[in-house]
């Protein structure tokens, strides 16, 4: 398991490691930062720990951003008083928030439990693009079909006059394909 720990201070983040080191970590990268991570590639690390605030943000845009673009499990650390408060901000971001003090054992359950919402935000993700992918291969096999009934071309040739055309326009098939079934059934109903 790669984890990444944010905090103020680089002994914050020690802290932190220090507690995590009964979870079979591979690596733990430390950052004190928002900015520098937001130069570092996310996507290699299985959890990302934010103890807010960091040295230059609070930490929470940062969160946004990591759920943004990928999914980690995302933990945030944050002092008592504001949990409920940070955990409404980032709600839709799929984040723990874990309440400052904790225990060791709070920490590393909360770490696991983020883990495997990342593994079911990754396998949801997976299942939107074979969706988004199925829907697709539907639409282009419609507009195939409009233009072998149409113009009397053969399967092959309908694909293919849909191919030339999304890479000419500088489109996707589906866009070409919606052009086209937009056409034919205008001319259909005249």
């Amino acid at each position: 398991m790669n984890i990444l720990i944010a905090g103020k201070t680089e002994e914050i983040c020690d802290s932190i490691a220090q507690l995590l080191l009964e979870l079979d970590c591979d690596n733990i990268s430390i950052f004190t930062s928002g900015t520098i991570i937001r130069g570092v590639d996310i996507s290699k690390f299985d959890s990302v720990i934010i103890s807010t605030p960091l040295s230059d943000e609070f930490g929470l845009d940062l969160v946004a951003d990591i759920a943004k673009d990928t999914k980690n499990g995302v933990v945030v650390l944050a002092k008592r008083e504001i949990a409920d408060e940070v955990q409404k901000k980032i709600r839709f971001t799929g984040a723990f928030v874990l309440p400052r003090p904790f225990n060791k054992a709070l920490l590393v359950q909360t770490i696991k439990l983020a883990e495997v919402a990342h593994i079911g935000m990754a396998k949801l993700e997976e299942n939107r693009q074979l969706s988004q992918q199925l829907s697709d291969m539907k639409i282009v096999n419609r507009a195939k079909s409009m233009l072998m009934q149409y113009l009397n071309l053969t399967e092959e040739q309908a694909h293919r006059h849909i191919q030339k055309q999304a890479m000419d326009l500088r489109k996707t098939q589906r866009a070409v394909a919606e052009d086209i079934l937009k056409t034919y059934q205008n001319t259909k109903e005249d």
